[in-house]
């Protein structure tokens, strides 16, 4: 559940139901919810600031029909934990007019403090199809209509596996601190500036090809259970795997296709991230074959958005004090400490 947040709504014939779950460090922190500092938020800490909480949720959802705002009521505040995170599950209700084939949702929990927050949205039809995005601040106002709907998902869950990598902040550092050396090629002495494009792109070509057979392979064991791992360590494991390939960098040695095993062999790790998002997914949309393949192929498609954006910016400075300084030392420098200071927040916090 890192960074994210889970909605349901459930459209009935006039009414409106659903559930909205939501990490209890993320509103620990905006409502400063750990009353007496030791750390630790508890259930009467909770029922005491349960008005504030519940104002405060009504405010970052806004939910619309025909442009008229719904009045959305919160039925009560649960308490839980899995895998190892505590959060908070508020049930919603509304009226609804009959008939509704539309919903707007504007989504903003958090924004005033992370902007890279987002919530996976799920929204179930009387028809029992449904609609599956991400939604943030950064999307604003989005109507989901009933006609949309997809039984199986396809399309809901290619941009979701999309929306996953280009939010997934430590899956994107991962793969440029990958790519930072792949502009470079291996000498006797150590490395030199690419002398071609096209043996750049080569090496860019197998290092995120490494990557992308790793992860799908652990998405696939995971999403089919027969592979799980506690949440807490794979995003910890994921932090580690940062730091570790941004430390590479640092090797003279390292350049060329040089980070295609590091590819491979952290890619696993991410692959049980991926799975994560997607475990909190409508999986019952839709056949799991096709779910898998949905979300994994909108994964490969914002990998390929991030690598074009970044190969010719890279490959044009490759000779450049500031690519071979700034970026390759500096940047994995900087890479190394932000991903130290992850591990730590993911490991200990």
């Amino acid at each position: 559940m890192a960074n994210e947040a889970y909605l349901t709504l459930e459209i009935h014939e006039a009414s409106l139901s659903g559930e909205w779950v939501i990490k209890l460090a993320d509103l620990g922190i905006a409502l400063q919810l750990d009353a007496n500092g030791d750390g630790e938020i508890k259930g009467d800490e909770i029922n005491a600031r349960k008005a504030d909480i519940e104002d405060y949720l009504r405010s970052h959802l806004h939910v619309a029909v025909d442009q008229l705002e719904l009045g959305l009521s919160f039925d009560r505040l649960l308490f839980g934990s899995q895998n190892g995170e505590d959060f908070i599950l508020t049930r919603i209700k509304s009226p609804l007019p009959e008939q509704t084939r539309a919903l707007g949702v504007d989504y903003t929990l958090l924004s005033e403090l992370n902007a890279g927050h987002s919530c996976h949205l799920k929204i179930v039809w009387p028809d029992k199809r449904r609609n599956n995005a991400v939604v943030s601040a950064a999307t604003g106002m989005q109507t989901f209509a009933a006609d949309d709907a997809l039984d199986g998902g396809f399309m809901e869950f290619l941009r979701s596996g999309v929306w996953h990598i280009w939010i997934g902040y430590d899956h994107i550092l991962f793969l440029l601190v990958l790519l930072i050396p792949a502009v470079y090629q291996r000498t006797r002495d150590g490395r030199e500036p690419a002398s071609s494009f096209g043996g750049a792109l080569l090496r860019v070509v197998i290092i995120v090809s490494a990557f992308t057979v790793a992860h799908s392979i652990t998405l696939s064991c995971a999403m089919l259970d027969w592979i799980r791992l506690p949440g807490r360590f794979v995003e910890s494991a994921i932090a580690a795997s940062v730091a570790l390939a941004a430390l590479h960098n640092f090797v003279p040695t390292t350049a060329g296709g040089r980070g295609a095993w590091l590819a491979f062999t952290f890619g696993l790790l991410h692959g049980f991230g991926f799975a994560g998002a997607l475990s909190e997914l409508d999986l019952d949309a839709g056949p799991i074959g096709r779910t898998l393949l949905a979300f994994n192929l909108g994964v490969e498609l914002g990998q390929l958005a991030i690598v074009a954006a970044f190969l010719p910016i890279a490959f044009a400075l490759r000779r450049t004090a500031f690519y071979r300084i700034g970026v390759l030392h500096v940047g994995s420098a900087l890479a190394c400490l932000c991903a130290a200071v992850w591990f730590v927040q993911r490991a200990f916090g």
